[in-house]
């Protein structure tokens, strides 16, 4: 029987073909959506859990390093190098601004540091100088077509940029990155010309301290003893960070995205169910034949399972391709989004969804030749 399944599948090559780019044409789609979510999540935890710290002061209740910035008393850092157990402690300044260059204008998030708090990693160019320079995070720049040696304008001062970073993309607030001193003279400037004032809390000198614990210490100790002597900021590790990130990012997006899946997952669901009934209803003179000659029920069901699984198998390197493509197209349309469609999780659901599909469709088409009487079928 399922030699015999296996033979109408080959010998309708041009349906056959019809009926695998159908089925991986939905599975793309499905894969993308999930893709689209993890990816999100993915972008926001990996900037934060590269900070070069064991452990990072913002301020209490602040959840969110990217979506965020904190601002703390400029004695934090005072107070924090002064605690027992503490190596050393860097500041970091954060401040949300819009890039604006070629009349696209893209909400971005300033980082400030001084020896830690850069970009994890260089595409190309150099880590700014006290001088006016900036890093820029890859997709971004290519976002804003923006090249190194380009020149913009960030809180009233004409940057150039040096540098394009890698692992540093948000579909929120992509990161750039300025030294710690630059940017302490540019908020000197906006103070001076009345920009900005005194007490403003949207741009601290102080947004996060990166705590380097002495070797051997116990974090937990070390973060008890912050916790004491610096009561006004809350210690976090990196991956805590990011972690609270990633979930902002879910909360905010994942319902939709998760909506989205779900809907997709389903329609994969019942193309594969509209298609075994097809390929049944086509196949029906066939089918009348094997029954005629004592195929069982049971046999009938291995038939369709066979078939189904066919399809699936030679619709999944197409779907991947399909899918990889379409991520392609997408964050070349807005590179700060990055599907990972090819992740293992997204392999694995649609692998699992593709089984379900399989077995679940042929439910009806079974029940209709379960009943089929191979009379009515030469009479035909």
């Amino acid at each position: 029987m399922l030699n015999w399944a296996f033979r109408q599948w080959i010998s309708q090559p041009g349906r056959s073909l019809l009926v695998m780019v159908v089925f991986a044409g939905v599975l793309s789609l499905a894969m993308l959506f999930d893709g689209i979510r993890l990816g999100i999540e993915a972008d926001m935890a990996r900037f934060p859990q590269s900070l070069s710290a064991d452990l990072v002061a913002v301020s209490p209740g602040n959840t969110y390093f990217a979506m965020g910035p904190s601002a703390l008393p400029a004695d934090v850092l005072t107070r924090t190098r002064a605690t027992p157990g503490v190596a050393d402690a860097q500041p970091i300044g954060m401040v949300p601004f819009v890039l604006s260059f070629a009349g696209q204008r893209t909400p971005a998030m300033l980082v400030a540091f001084g020896t830690n708090g850069g970009p994890p990693e260089l595409k190309s160019g150099r880590l700014p100088q006290i001088a006016p320079e900036i890093v820029l995070d890859a997709n971004l720049a290519r976002l804003q077509g923006l090249n190194l040696g380009d020149t913009v304008e960030v809180l009233g001062t004409d940057l150039t940029i040096v540098g394009i970073s890698s692992g540093t993309t948000s579909p929120f607030t992509p990161y750039a990155f300025v030294a710690y001193d630059q940017f302490v003279r540019a908020a000197i400037r906006l103070v001076m010309s009345g920009q900005l004032s005194p007490g403003d809390t949207t741009m601290s000198l102080v947004s996060g301290v990166l705590v380097k614990i002495d070797p051997g210490a116990n974090l937990d100790v070390v973060r008890a003893a912050l916790e004491g002597a610096v009561p006004d900021a809350d210690f976090r590790t990196p991956q805590e960070l990011g972690a609270a990130d990633a979930r902002f990012a879910s909360r905010m997006l994942g319902p939709v995205l998760i909506l989205l899946s779900a809907m997709t997952w389903l329609i994969t669901l019942l193309t594969m169910s509209v298609l075994r009934h097809a390929e049944v209803h086509s196949n029906l003179h066939q089918f009348g034949i094997q029954k005629a000659l004592g195929v069982k029920p049971g046999g009938l069901a291995a038939a369709l399972i066979f078939g189904g699984i066919l399809i699936a198998g030679s619709a999944f390197p197409l779907a991947l391709v399909l899918a990889r493509g379409l991520a392609l197209i997408m964050s070349d349309w807005n590179p700060l989004y990055n599907p990972l469609v090819w992740e293992p999780m997204v392999l694995v659901r649609a692998v699992v969804v593709s089984l379900i599909a399989v077995f679940a469709s042929i439910y009806l088409p079974w029940r209709q030749l379960v009943r089929l009487e191979p009379v009515s079928v030469f009479k035909r």
